[in-house]
């Protein structure tokens, strides 16, 4: 009876202590990124180390391991709610293999014209010339590894995948 209670102090207090550094390290400067500041391609992109991206865009609300046609083809999905985007990676890997950015994304995309989510399809077109695949609801870039979602002729949703990935999702991507 005493060791339960022993072993329920120790946990209690471990889980206050490791909110307390988690709350003191959210308030360090420069160390997370606001939803406005995260520009795809850039700050956060496909290839870079996972650890950067994880430092940069904080603790994540959920990671999820998804089983892929065989064991090298396991990923992980890692999902920031706050900043509208799910980060991939293969198991037991250390780069990102690609993002997905939702509805909610408020940040920008790489580009000169600064591409953010509901510009008309025309303005991806005048930054990244005519897509390999164009339907009224996919535009798709495989050489560069960009897909965009549109809604009626506004851009609703991308991916991006590093070159040569072996996530099953990027695949799924080029029918």
């Amino acid at each position: 009876m005493r060791t339960g209670k022993t072993m329920f102090w120790v946990l209690l207090m471990s889980l206050i202590a490791s909110v307390a550094i988690a709350a003191e390290q959210s308030t360090v400067p420069g160390v997370t990124l606001a939803p406005g500041q995260i520009v795809i391609g850039e700050n956060v992109k496909p290839g870079m180390p996972l650890n950067d991206a994880i430092v940069s865009l904080g603790i994540p609300d959920k990671v999820k391991v998804i089983r892929g046609t065989s064991a090298d083809r396991d990923s992980i999905e890692i999902t920031y709610a706050k900043y509208g985007l799910i980060v991939r990676a293969m198991s037991g890997g250390s780069t990102i293999e690609g993002i997905e950015v939702g509805p909610t994304f408020k940040g920008t995309f790489k580009s000169g014209s600064g591409i953010k989510l509901g510009v008309k399809y025309e303005m991806l077109i005048g930054e990244y010339g005519l897509p390999t695949s164009l339907t009224s609801q996919m535009m798709r870039y495989p050489k560069r590894g960009l897909y965009f979602q549109l809604n009626n002729d506004r851009l609703l949703s991308a991916k991006t995948y590093a070159n040569g990935t072996k996530l099953i999702d990027a695949h799924l991507m080029n029918p």
